[in-house]
């Protein structure tokens, strides 16, 4: 049996009690709700905009637009292998917001940083300031969305007409297929060492709900 000793990322629509969530690709973040003339409705969540362009603490919740290094080396697109391969990729990654080449703080450094197209400069942190105390980076986490709030992972249960909502594992008073059994989790496994550092060798384990399915891979890459 694979053991997750140090890292475990599962990437899910996390459908946890009846919090207001977008498993589909909606509009915005929804629900199905109690009242049972309405079956189901957008949630009373306010859009982010464009992301903040400052951090709070180590800017692991950094969603803004920088895509230069404090050195001003341009950042390389996280889904690309080129010039540097690398491990730190959105389906290991979830919800951490690794979208074009922006800077991005997905595994717990001490500030948001990238790679670099720099082939002999192979990550670098990134010159994104600190908030003032007045401006709040927009996290998964906080009172809002970002883009179609696939992200969203606030505590929100009220829809936009004040209508409470229904838990997604229950089935009561709308049936409906959105339970959390329903959606494949993908867990990714890394088993040693620092992100950045040396030699790796990445586990990657996929569990596919309810199909029995499991596939191990062992990949080597200087991460």
């Amino acid at each position: 049996r694979l053991q997750c000793n140090q890292y475990m990322q599962t990437c899910d629509k996390d459908l946890k009690m009846n919090y207001c969530r977008n498993p589909d690709g909606e509009l915005r973040p929804w629900c199905f709700t109690m009242s049972p003339t309405k079956r189901w409705e957008y949630c009373n969540i306010p859009p982010s905009g464009l992301g903040s362009q400052c951090i709070s603490g180590n800017g692991d919740d950094y969603r803004g637009k920088i895509a230069i290094t404090a050195s001003g080396n341009t950042c390389q697109h996280w889904n690309t292998q080129f010039p540097h391969k690398h491990v730190i990729q959105s389906e290991c990654f979830c919800f951490r917001g690794l979208e074009e080449n922006y800077c991005r703080n997905p595994n717990g450094e001490k500030r948001p940083w990238c790679y670099t197209v720099n082939s002999s400069v192979r990550w670098e942190y990134c010159a994104v300031p600190q908030c003032d105390g007045t401006e709040q980076s927009a996290g998964m986490s906080s009172g809002c969305y970002q883009g179609k709030g696939l992200n969203y992972r606030g505590t929100t249960s009220i829809t936009v007409s004040g209508r409470k909502c229904q838990a997604w594992s229950s089935k009561s008073p709308h049936d409906h297929g959105k339970t959390p059994e329903k959606f494949p989790n993908h867990v990714c496994c890394k088993t040693h060492g620092q992100v950045h550092h040396g030699l790796e060798t990445l586990f990657e384990t996929f569990f596919v709900v309810g199909t029995g399915h499991t596939e191990l891979n062992s990949l080597n890459f200087l991460i």
